[in-house]
């Protein structure tokens, strides 16, 4: 096995000249985001992971797609205006002339079945109760093929709504689809055949499970043109893996493992691209379900543990200077969504050892005889999962693993394949005492899903009335004041304990271009904007 040098060393080596039409790229899922897992599911309805969403995002079209800065980009949207006449309560849609890829034309009768199919799907429709979705949609009318109008059943923040809700109406093929039934759509989520008809940039043309997806260009997609002929996206386990895939030529590009950037950033013959971080946060999911760790319902437990973890640290450490600090619930890039004590940098919990042992002796904990605390003999012990083959997640939790001891919690860590982590969390809630993952958000983050009761996101248990109260002000009420109070009390409740985000960058052969514009912050791939010059065909 080579080390992590040799193989930086060896990718330099020169390539072969290559046209200026890209030919085969292929590339990891979870680009910018970590190393990838297996594709499990293309259906947009049903996808439970990043890695899903980016291979159904390359099919279907975005009803709305959000912008870096969290406006509406409608040269990339289905959606071509709304108008709200009333302001908050009615939306009149007008999509613009588009086709699938068999050349029917894509209506407002495909968005009304991906909404009926969505009420039908119930919970494991994924955007469930996204936007308040499909429960708030009291009516939808067809005006004629490219327009319809929405009634909800009560006033709601226009922004929230367009950006968290009707996004999730992310058309599909009611003349195709509407020949299955629920259990044959489910059944037939990850096979390539099911999704021939697509109206985006790529359709899936071969699925090898546990080894790659491969995608082709859409030959009737009406939007920009593409510079490629197939796109594969190449499953790993870890990203040293990844980085041995570009230093053999199976890649084109891979996240640059932290601890080389600033050596890769230096190397001749390659191309580094340092990204945002995305949209969301890392968090250690507490079970506040499990009966074997009912200290976590105690907000002062989940405090002590946030002021116990020094996320500068984990910063410096584990992502080797490249992320950003989250206290709350709201990401601080960008800036736009963030209360006035976020932007003042006040939030009531930070890296506080001492405050983390004030807290826990408010709440009962006395140290035992070896140090760690103990409540009338119950031990502040417990099991975190984490992805097998994740280096950064596993070196963050090493560093929490030592913060923790410090202050007389004990963690004990335990590596679980992704897939299978994230059946746990869903399937077999009680199952787990701590989870270790990243989450991304809508492009609205108000929380609902992710911490109001019985929320779809929410698989730990937490339940709060006065979170529900400032969820729902942040949906209902025009503007940010509820957003606002939502923000800064998710930092003073923890209802998972918010961990630092990474920015990725990237390692590309040289000639691939354009991967700074590829990938959104909030997680959509514009693969159109990959384009070659001399040295990066595969």
């Amino acid at each position: 096995m080579l080390s992590r040098l040799a193989l930086l060393a060896l990718i330099i080596a020169p390539l072969p000249a290559a046209a200026q039409s890209c030919g085969t790229i292929i590339i990891p899922p979870g680009i910018g985001a970590g190393a990838g897992a297996d594709i499990t599911s293309f259906n947009p309805m049903l996808v439970q992971s990043l890695y899903d969403s980016e291979a159904a995002n390359l099919m279907f079209m975005q009803l709305v797609w959000i912008a870096p800065d969290h406006s509406i980009d409608y040269s990339r949207s289905l959606m071509s205006a709304f108008a709200s006449p009333d302001n908050g309560t009615t939306y009149n849609i007008t999509l613009r002339p588009w086709h699938w890829s068999d050349g029917v034309p894509v209506t407002a009768a495909d968005v009304l079945y991906t909404f009926n199919l969505g009420k039908a799907l119930g919970t494991t429709w994924t955007a469930f109760g996204t936007g308040g979705m499909p429960g708030i949609i009291k009516s939808f009318t067809i005006t004629d093929p490219t327009h319809f109008t929405v009634v909800l059943t009560h006033r709601v923040n226009p922004t929230w709504f367009i950006l968290n809700g009707l996004q999730t109406l992310q058309a599909v093929p009611a003349h195709i689809w509407g020949h299955y039934n629920l259990d044959g759509i489910w059944q037939h989520q990850s096979s390539p055949a099911f999704f021939r008809v697509v109206d985006g940039p790529l359709y899936v043309d071969k699925l090898f499970v546990g080894q790659d997806a491969v995608f082709l260009p859409n030959p009737n997609y009406e939007g920009p043109k593409l510079h490629f002929s197939r796109l594969v996206l190449k499953f790993f386990a870890s990203e040293d893996a990844e980085l041995q895939a570009v230093e053999s030529h199976d890649l084109d590009m891979a996240n640059v493992p932290f601890p080389l950037f600033d050596m890769a950033k230096n190397l001749p013959g390659l191309h580094v691209v340092s990204l945002p971080a995305l949209y969301g946060w890392n968090e250690l999911i507490p079970n506040l379900a499990n009966p074997s760790t009912p200290y976590f319902a105690d907000v002062r437990v989940r405090q002590a543990m946030a002021d116990a973890i020094d996320q500068a640290q984990i910063i410096k450490l584990a992502m080797h200077g490249h992320g950003d600090q989250i206290h709350s619930a709201i990401p601080i890039e960008p800036p736009t969504f963030l209360s006035p004590a976020a932007l003042a940098n006040h939030y009531p919990t930070g890296y506080d050892p001492a405050k983390a042992k004030e807290l826990l002796a408010e709440a009962g904990y006395t140290p035992g005889p070896d140090g760690v605390m103990q409540n009338h003999g119950a031990r502040l012990a417990f099991t975190i999962l984490v992805p097998a083959g994740q280096d950064l997640r596993i070196e963050m939790i090493q560093t929490i693993q030592q913060n923790f001891r410090a202050v007389g919690i004990v963690m004990t860590v335990q590596q679980v394949e992704f897939n299978q982590l994230l059946a746990l969390l869903v399937d077999a809630r009680q199952s787990w005492q701590a989870i270790l993952l990243a989450t991304t958000l809508s492009a609205y983050p108000s929380g609902e899903g992710d911490f109001n009761t019985g929320g779809y996101y929410n698989d730990n248990g937490y339940s709060n009335p006065k979170m529900d109260s400032f969820i729902t002000a942040s949906t209902d009420t025009p503007g940010l004041s509820g957003l606002f109070a939502y923000e800064d009390y998710t930092a003073e409740q923890q209802p998972v304990i918010f961990l630092p985000e990474e920015k990725y960058s990237i390692l590309t052969r040289g000639g691939l271009n354009g991967i700074d514009k590829f990938i959104s912050p909030i997680g959509l791939w514009a693969p159109d904007e990959l384009t070659c010059t001399a040295g990066a065909q595969s």
